[in-house]
């Protein structure tokens, strides 16, 4: 049924439903913004900061890009037409289709976080300028200061989501003439950048402590030693999630991401929603938000890692007369099945779609939890930074590290024991094990948290993996794109044809198919 979608159905009765939710998001092209406009004040600079800080957030945790790339990583069972996600689940999978004719639902998967981030950095580019040119509040000291380490922060973000992203990359800094157009860059430089930009912010914010001022992030005022706890995690979580495969996860330097990670976040990093950009796609996957409740479910394979029992793939008995699931309500002796998931007998998805969509759990963690997240729309926390995060890259790291007792001590320590109720791990059980109960914690304690984690993830801790027999803590199914392509808009600027990952040319997910 092409163009049947559910926002299409219910924009017209669902109380609450933002613009956000029910129109398509204005994303401009701003590689080239107007340098020669004149930034004269330092409340000059705090404007473009904040108006920056929005569009980064957008751009990154909005319904575009999360919801179909967590279709697509088994995170979702979402069968809808809205932001792509019925598309970037289809089994088995198909290429991202890179071209200026297709619908801007599923454009803006790649279009919002490439515009919106390369125009984050833009705003990040302008500040430094002007700074450097003299402009600012108070002759170099606290507050400008403040203003510069919110800069390098901006801009660090926008170059690590681009390099977790996308498969090439834009760097540009306060110096680039933009009357020359930019040459694409490799993901990897984007994330060395990213972790630069990361380290110079923090290292400027941690002296000043209480002296320094960030609230660029909604609701949220951070003084300098936690701002730089902020900027220490994001750099970890670039560094250690940059592979699309097994090969690269080798690659990976966990000597920088156990010094981030040790520096990163003891608390939960979660701006506060109050509708417009900030608003987050948590206001889709979490139960009972004001959006209803026929949204998405927690994916079968993240129900089957909890309960090994229950198949990873839910059955399809009407395309094939498979008996339906035995004992639909699952168990576990993870103790937040039964705390972060909640039970619904009833499926309220269309069998057209794909049976495959099918899950009985939603994700209720924000009910159970008042303190966790609010509805991800209006009111209420949006986490998507946990310090159970940063803990876990910790563990990741020690473990790459070839530390397995450490590697232990620091899982042992964290939400496996304290939220699961799950025995401890033993350094004996070998650095396989200790691997897969890393990624089992990544999985359940951090969903619906960090955006697109799980694809994150999936593309570098395992093998791509057939759709029919996929298990619960595997890689991607084959064929999905383990990373998106410069939008086709932006790639006709440059000059170069379109180009698409995934599907069946493309198996692995990372290799361009004209």
């Amino acid at each position: 049924m092409p163009g049947y979608t559910l926002k299409t159905a219910l924009c017209g009765i669902l109380i609450g439903l933002s613009a956000t939710g029910c129109n398509k998001l204005d994303i401009q092209n701003e590689n080239h913004p107007d340098r020669d406009a004149v930034l004269s004040t330092g409340a000059d600079l705090m404007e473009v900061l904040a108006g920056g800080y929005a569009t980064w957030w957008q751009s990154v945790h909005g319904n575009y890009p999360v919801i179909g790339i967590g279709v697509a990583s088994d995170a979702y069972g979402f069968p809808w037409d809205d932001f792509g996600g019925r598309r970037m689940g289809d089994e088995p999978r198909k290429a991202y289709h890179n071209r200026v004719s297709e619908t801007p639902d599923y454009r803006q998967i790649a279009e919002s976080p490439w515009y919106g981030c390369l125009s984050a950095a833009s705003s990040a580019n302008d500040v430094l300028a002007a700074l450097e040119r003299g402009v600012g509040i108070d002759q170099g000291g606290p507050q400008d200061q403040s203003i510069e380490a919110a800069a390098y922060l901006l801009r660090g973000l926008s170059r690590g989501y681009l390099g977790l992203i996308f498969d090439q990359c834009l760097i540009t800094d306060e110096h680039t003439d933009l009357e020359d157009l930019p040459p694409f860059d490799t993901y990897r430089s984007a994330v060395t950048a990213a972790a630069g930009d990361l380290t110079d912010a923090a290292e400027i914010a941690a002296p000043l402590g209480d002296n320094f001022i960030h609230s660029y992030f909604n609701g949220l005022t951070l003084n300098g030693a936690d701002f730089s706890a902020v900027c220490h995690a994001y750099a970890a979580r670039f560094l250690a999630q940059w592979p699309r495969t097994e090969d690269e996860y080798q690659q990976v330097d966990w000597q920088a991401v156990l010094n981030h990670a040790e520096k990163g976040l003891t608390f939960d990093f979660a701006p506060i929603a109050k509708g417009g950009k900030w608003t987050s796609y948590q206001q889709y996957t979490f139960a009972e938000t004001g959006l209803g409740p026929l949204w998405a479910r927690v994916d079968q394979r993240i129900v089957a890692a909890m309960d090994n029992s229950q198949p990873a793939r839910y059955p399809e008995v009407n395309a094939k007369g498979e008996a339906p699931l035995a004992h639909p309500m699952a168990t576990s002796p993870d103790k937040r099945l039964s705390t972060d998931f909640i039970y619904l007998a009833q499926v309220n998805f269309p069998v057209s779609r794909g049976e495959w969509h099918f899950s009985h759990y939603k994700h209720n963690r924000n009910v159970t939890d008042s303190g966790f997240a609010g509805d991800g729309h209006t009111q209420g926390p949006m986490p998507v930074f946990l310090a159970a995060d940063c803990q876990l890259l910790k563990a990741e790291a020690l473990l790459g590290l070839s530390q397995l007792q450490q590697a232990v001590n620091a899982v042992n320590a964290g939400t496996r024991v304290t939220r699961g109720n799950l025995p401890q791990l033993l350094a004996s059980a070998g650095a396989g094990n200790i691997k897969k109960a890393i990624f089992y914690e990544r999985a359940i304690e951090l969903f619906n948290t960090g955006p697109m984690g799980l694809w994150f993830d999936r593309r570098r801790s395992g093998a791509r993996q057939d759709y029919l027999t996929a298990d619960p803590l595997g890689g991607l199914q084959t064929g999905t794109p383990a990373q998106l392509p410069v939008p086709a808009n932006e790639l006709s600027i440059h000059g170069e044809a379109p180009y698409d990952f995934g599907g069946e040319a493309d198996p692995s997910g990372i290799t361009k198919v004209y």
